[in-house]
C-alpha cells in the first residue's frame, strides 16, 4: 500500500477510535446547506446519500447493533439499511459464518457499504456513521474495498485476483444475500 494510503487509513481509524472524523485531516467535506443534505462533497467528489446502502448482519440482544439501526436509517433515510437478523435464524447465522470464514470478522454488527451498487466498505463493530462519505471516498480514491476488522483496517484492491475473488464473495454474502456460487470458489485454483 502507498503513503498516502497508509495515511488516509490511519486518519479513518482514528476518527472511529475518536467517533468522530475531524476537519482537521486531509480529506475535506462540505455538505449541502439544507437540513437534510442530499449530498456531501469530499476532496471534490459529491457523495449522494440516497446512492449509499447499508448492509448490516447484527443480533436484537446486540446494543452495538441498535445503535446502527437507529443511526444510519436517522442519517441515511429508511430505506438505506438491509439487516439480517442471526438469532434464531439458521440462514443468517450460516451467511455470517461465510463472512467470518472471509474476513475474520467475529462480531456484530458487521456492516458493508455500497455506493451505487458497488461494494467500498465492510465494518466489524459499531462506526461513526457520518464518516460514511469519507470512507467511500478513501475506498474510490484506491479503487478498492475498505476492511475494518478486529481493530485493523486493509484494503481489498480490485485489480488483484485474489482480492477481486473476496471482493465477490463479500458482495455476495452482504448484497445478494447468499451463498458465493461454487464456481466462484471454485477460481481460485
Amino acid at each position: 500500500m502507498n503513503k498516502f494510503g497508509a495515511v488516509v487509513l490511519i486518519i479513518l481509524l482514528v476518527g472511529f477510535a475518536a467517533g468522530c472524523i475531524s476537519n482537521g485531516s486531509n480529506t475535506s467535506t462540505e455538505t449541502t446547506s439544507t437540513t437534510n443534505p442530499e449530498y456531501v462533497v469530499v476532496n471534490g467528489t459529491k457523495i449522494y446519500f440516497n446512492e449509499i446502502h447499508f448492509y448490516m448482519y447484527g443480533m436484537k440482544t446486540c446494543p452495538h447493533c441498535h445503535k446502527m439501526r437507529e443511526e444510519i436509517p436517522a442519517t441515511y433515510g429508511d430505506g438505506s439499511l438491509t439487516y439480517y437478523e442471526l438469532v434464531n435464524n439458521e440462514e443468517n447465522t450460516k451467511l455470517f459464518q461465510e463472512v467470518y470464514q472471509t474476513t475474520g470478522i467475529q462480531g456484530v454488527p458487521a456492516i458493508a457499504i455500497t455506493y451505487n451498487g458497488t461494494l467500498y466498505a465492510v465494518l466489524e463493530g459499531e462506526f461513526n456513521v457520518t464518516a460514511t462519505p469519507e470512507i467511500i471516498y478513501a475506498a474510490m480514491e484506491h479503487n478498492g474495498v475498505l476492511l475494518f476488522v478486529g481493530g485493523n483496517a486493509y484494503i481489498l484492491p480490485r485489480d488483484k485476483g485474489d482480492s477481486v475473488k473476496v471482493i465477490d464473495k463479500l458482495y455476495a454474502l452482504f448484497v445478494e444475500h447468499k451463498m458465493p456460487s461454487e464456481a466462484s470458489n471454485s477460481t481460485s485454483g
